[in-house]
C-alpha cells in the first residue's frame, strides 16, 4: 500500500511540474523595482548691466548718448574751450550703476577720437582721487559708485607743435566684465580671463594682435586714413571673436594696403548674432570696396553666424582652411565676367595643392552656389558630405542656402 501511494505522490508532482513549465512558457520574469528622484533648483544665467549716469540738478539720469561739455569756471561761461599747456577743464559729475546681479570690474575710457590724436599726447584724463583712466575698480551687484568728476589736464610742457590741433567725437566710455566673486562648484576663478570689449578700431587691432577672446559690443568703424600695411588690423594669434555688433570698414580703405577688413594669420573662431558681422562699405561711386578677410599662414577659421558684406568677395583663402557653419553672406560683384562668382574664394594653385579649403556647412549665400561655383573653376563644390544647397527667389535675386541633406 505504502508503495502505491509513493507512486501515486510522485506521478503527481511529476504532472503538477510539468504544468508549471507549460505555464511559464512564453511569459517573462517580472522583477521588484522602485525609484528615488529629487528636484534639480531652476538654471539662472548671471546678468551683466552698467549703466552710466550724471547729475542733473539734484538729481541722476542716464548720460548714454547724451553730449557732455567740459564746465567753464565762474564768469567764463560764454567763452570758448580752449586748451593751453597748464589748463584743467572739468566734465559734469557721473556715478557708475551696476544693475545686474553679478560682481563686475570696469574701466573708464576715453574713445571716439576724430581729429589730432596726437593732442591726447599732453592731455592727462583723471578722475575721483586722481584715479588714472583705465584703471581697473571692482563692483558688487547693484552697488553705485559715488559721484566722480572726470578732468582733463594739459602738460605745461606742451609744445609749440600742439597748437591748433583739435580733437573732435570724443566718448566717455564704461566698458565692465566678470569679476572673479561669485563661485561655481569648484573656485570663483572660472572668469579669471574674462576680457573687456574693445570700443574702437585701434583697441579691435591691439587685442586681436595679441589674441585670446575679443568681443566688440557696440558698432566700431575702421579709421579710413590708416592705409599703410601696417595699419592693417591682424589676427596674429588664436584668438575667438565675439561680434555682438558690427565692425564696419570705409570705402576709402580700397585701392589700398588695407583690402581686407581683417587679415586673418592665426587659428580664429567668429561668432557672431544675425544684426552682427562685418561690413565692407562700398566706395563713394559705388563700386567694390574691400574684401572681409584674407586668410593666410595656415589659419583654420570657423564662421558660427553673423551678417557679412564685401566687396567683390567676402573670404579670400591664400592658405588655411575655412569652415563656415551659418551667416549670411553677400557682397557688391564684381564687373562682367566675374559678377559675384568670387564670394568665397582661395588662391588657384594653393586650392589644387590642397593648402587652401572652403568647406561649407550652413549659411544663405546671395546668388552664389557654393555647390556649383566657378571660384576654382567650373563646377567648384565647396559645400560639405551630408548638406545640399536649397534656393529661394528674393525679387532679382537668388539666396542659396546650405540645409542639413
Amino acid at each position: 500500500m505504502k508503495k502505491s501511494t509513493t507512486k501515486i505522490s510522485l506521478v503527481a508532482s511529476i504532472a503538477a511540474l510539468v504544468l508549471c513549465c507549460a505555464m511559464l512558457i512564453g511569459t517573462t520574469f517580472a522583477w521588484f523595482t522602485d525609484t528615488a528622484s529629487t528636484a534639480v533648483n531652476s538654471i539662472q544665467a548671471g546678468k551683466l548691466d552698467i549703466a552710466l549716469e550724471m547729475k542733473v540738478n539734484d538729481g541722476w539720469v542716464n548720460a548714454e548718448g547724451k553730449t557732455l561739455s567740459w564746465v567753464k569756471a565762474t564768469g567764463g561761461e560764454d567763452e570758448a574751450v580752449l586748451w593751453e599747456p597748464g589748463c584743467t577743464y572739468r566734465l559734469p559729475e557721473l556715478r557708475i550703476v551696476n544693475k545686474g546681479n553679478l560682481a563686475l570690474k570696469y574701466k573708464i575710457r576715453i574713445s571716439g577720437i576724430v581729429g589730432d590724436a596726437k593732442l591726447l599726447e599732453v592731455i592727462s584724463f583723471t578722475y575721483g582721487d586722481d584715479i588714472d583712466i583705465d584703471t581697473e575698480v571692482s563692483l558688487a551687484p547693484n552697488q553705485i559708485t559715488e559721484g566722480f568728476i572726470i578732468e582733463g589736464h594739459m602738460s605745461e610742457s606742451a609744445g609749440n607743435e600742439y597748437q591748433d590741433l583739435s580733437i573732435e567725437g570724443i566718448a566717455i566710455t564704461v566698458v565692465a566684465t566678470q569679476d572673479t566673486v561669485e563661485h561655481d562648484s569648484n573656485s570663483n576663478t572660472y572668469d579669471a580671463n574674462a576680457g573687456y570689449p574693445v570700443i574702437d578700431a585701434n583697441e579691435l587691432k591691439t587685442a586681436l594682435a595679441a589674441g585670446g577672446v575679443v568681443a566688440i559690443n557696440n558698432d566700431i568703424t575702421a579709421d579710413a586714413t590708416k592705409t599703410e600695411v601696417a595699419d592693417r588690423i591682424t589676427i596674429a594669434r588664436p584668438t575667438t571673436l565675439n561680434l555682438n555688433a558690427k565692425f564696419i570698414v570705409p570705402g576709402e580703405l580700397e585701392p589700398t594696403y588695407n583690402w581686407a577688413g581683417l587679415y586673418i594669420a592665426a587659428d580664429t573662431v567668429l561668432n557672431a548674432t544675425k544684426n552682427s558681422g562685418i561690413q565692407c562699405l562700398d566706395k563713394e561711386n559705388g563700386e567694390c570696396g574691400t574684401y572681409v578677410a584674407h586668410i593666410t599662414d595656415g589659419a583654420n577659421v570657423t564662421v558660427n553666424g553673423g551678417t557679412y558684406y564685401g566687396g567683390g568677395t567676402i573670404f579670400n583663402v591664400q592658405t588655411g582652411t575655412l569652415t563656415i557653419n551659418g551667416g549670411h553672406f553677400e557682397v557688391t560683384p564684381f564687373g562682367d565676367p566675374y559678377n559675384y562668382n568670387f564670394l568665397l574664394n582661395c588662391i588657384d594653385a594653393n586650392y589644387q595643392n590642397g593648402t587652401a579649403n572652403i568647406i561649407v556647412k550652413g549659411g544663405t549665400f546671395v546668388n552664389f552656389d557654393p555647390s556649383n561655383n566657378s571660384a576654382e573653376g567650373a563646377g567648384t563644390n565647396f559645400v560639405a558630405e551630408g548638406y545640399k544647397v536649397v534656393s529661394q527667389e528674393h525679387g532679382d535675386d537668388i539666396w542659396y542656402i546650405v540645409v542639413p541633406g
